[in-house]
């Protein structure tokens, strides 16, 4: 499944350059440019460059947009070019590790002989992300792996390593406070030694992500501060604002596919929410339950929907989890033939230049 999941995302990539490609959006073009790096272009776009970016040269002073990522992914892919890896084979060694991780645990998670719950999680219409050099990979494998070290006391020590990763990670790291105070107060069969671990764990993450900061920039908030630069209007109170989150779910989109009132994240959150009110009652435990709530619902409400589409790759993983193995089979071959289409046709956008998410 792993083998055909990564060559149905990476023909499309490949596709997308060799015959959808668009020389626009030069600012793109942080540490290579289209002609330098060839047909490797379809696998670092966007974001992607801001890692390679960061990884060959680390982090700007002062701070520019790059200082707004967050610092393990591009650390990693240093390890790997300090290894002897050029750059962008660096990014891919690390995103085909973190992915094929990310399946093995997957698998270990659901009940045996729930192969359609994992051809679920692969058709997700984002999860040619898992493709490319983006952090996604690393946070599911990390987020997956603190799902199955949650399950059992011993394996307590995971937890930790689980947790402290994921706000070094990606933003939404720093979300699971919410699910880890709750799952204090309503434990159910959650092991104790497992969540005092992950809590260590979250502390010391987020401990070692303002300290990092903090020494780099003489601020601890550094990183989010510069996150401000990009255009998605982010804001606490947004959440608490239902007019204006309606109001943006109901206006018609500027096109389909765009940085901010897209009609793709505005289907990809009505997706999400949909799976979220169908699924969530089979949660196993309520840190999955808070957590699969969290990814579903803050990136939607917080400002535009800007990267829904990408950032729904989160609550899929999590509604393919919980609900994928109880799914009708005839329901389950619709979803995955949707979502691998929907899929590719990103994939293909994504690897010719233009905005996906």
């Amino acid at each position: 499944m792993f083998v055909a999941a990564k060559a149905v995302a990476v023909a499309a990539l490949l596709a997308g350059r060799e015959f959808n490609f668009t020389p626009l959006h030069p600012w793109n073009y942080l540490a290579y440019t289209d002609k330098e790096a060839g047909a490797w272009l379809a696998f670092i776009n966007w974001d992607a460059q801001h890692y390679l970016k960061l990884a060959i040269g680390g982090y700007p002073v002062p701070a520019d947009p790059s200082t707004a990522f967050y610092p393990l992914f591009p650390a990693l892919i240093a390890l790997g070019m300090k290894l002897g890896l050029a750059p962008i084979a660096a990014g891919l060694a690390v995103v085909s590790v973190a992915s094929a991780l990310a399946f093995i645990l997957f698998f270990r998670l659901v009940p045996e002989r729930a192969t359609g719950a994992l051809w679920l999680f692969a058709a997700c219409p984002s999860a040619f992300f898992l493709s490319v050099v983006y952090s996604e990979a690393l946070f599911i494998a990390a987020l997956l792996g603190l799902f199955w070290a949650l399950r059992d006391a011993r394996r307590a020590g995971l937890a930790l390593v689980c947790a402290a990763l994921l706000p070094l990670t990606r933003g939404q790291g720093l979300w699971l406070a919410l699910p880890l105070v709750l799952a204090w107060i309503f434990p159910g069969a959650l092991p104790r030694r497992g969540l005092a671990f992950a809590s260590l764990g979250y502390a010391l993450g987020v401990g070692a992500y303002l300290a990092f900061f903090g020494w780099r920039y003489g601020d601890p908030f550094a990183g989010l501060s510069a996150q401000k630069v990009f255009v998605f209007n982010n804001a606490i109170p947004n959440i608490f604002d239902l007019p204006r989150f309606a109001d943006f779910l109901l206006r018609p989109p500027s096109r389909f596919l765009d940085t901010t009132n897209s009609g793709l994240d505005k289907l990809m959150i009505l997706v999400s929410l949909g799976a979220l009110a169908y699924g969530i009652r089979r949660s196993p435990d309520v840190f999955f339950a808070v957590a699969w709530a969290a990814f579903a619902l803050l990136p939607a409400m917080m400002g535009e929907g800007g990267s829904y589409a990408r950032h729904a790759l989160l609550a899929w993983t999590c509604f393919a989890l919980a609900a994928g193995p109880a799914l009708r089979t005839w329901v389950l071959a619709t979803l995955v033939a949707a979502g691998f289409g929907l899929q590719v046709y990103l994939a293909y956008a994504f690897g010719g230049n233009r905005w996906v998410g």
